[in-house]
């Protein structure tokens, strides 16, 4: 094995794991609900939420999905859940990880106005979390149980997921 002080910045730099990176938002209403969106490109439901733009900041990423998929404005976003995701063997040169943050958008009035990206976002609604975990992915299920928690206690959870996209 190279010692990695051998290496050129180049190897070095080659040799480093690359990630993609996805923001979501956990928003609920006043009865404790929590929005979902339903992808026109995907079977299953999801948080608002989506990849980071290069130069942009996890909380920042997080705000823009938001306000593009429904037209809600973020307020201070609060750290609740980091989910690291092992890379998908069967993705050949894509296979990357995927680190995920899940931030707090607070709470919502009841009623409140969502305006659908036209675009991508098919439908949403607002599910209590036992039928907002059946409608998502099992691990964005997890997510969910973590950032409530982490929502009651105040300490952002650290989770390990296989491979999945979602």
């Amino acid at each position: 094995m190279t010692d990695t002080w051998t290496l050129s910045e180049e190897e070095w730099l080659a040799r480093m794991v690359r990630a993609y990176v996805g923001c979501s938002v956990l928003l609920t209403d006043e009865s404790g609900k929590v929005l979902l969106l339903k992808a026109s490109y995907r079977d299953q439901w999801q948080f608002p939420g989506g990849g980071m733009d290069p130069g942009e900041a996890p909380a920042q990423c997080a705000a823009r999905e938001l306000r593009e998929e429904t037209g809600l404005a973020a307020g201070r976003l609060r750290l609740l859940v980091v989910e690291w995701r092992d890379a998908i063997p069967d993705q050949g040169e894509h296979a990357h990880p995927a680190v995920q943050f899940m931030f707090d958008g607070g709470t919502v009035p009841a009623g409140a106005a969502v305006r659908l990206q036209a675009e991508e976002i098919a439908d949403h609604g607002w599910f209590t979390p036992a039928r907002a975990a059946a409608l998502l992915h099992p691990a964005a299920a997890r997510r969910l149980t973590g950032a409530l928690e982490a929502r009651r206690t105040g300490a952002a959870a650290l989770l390990h997921s296989a491979g999945y996209v979602g």
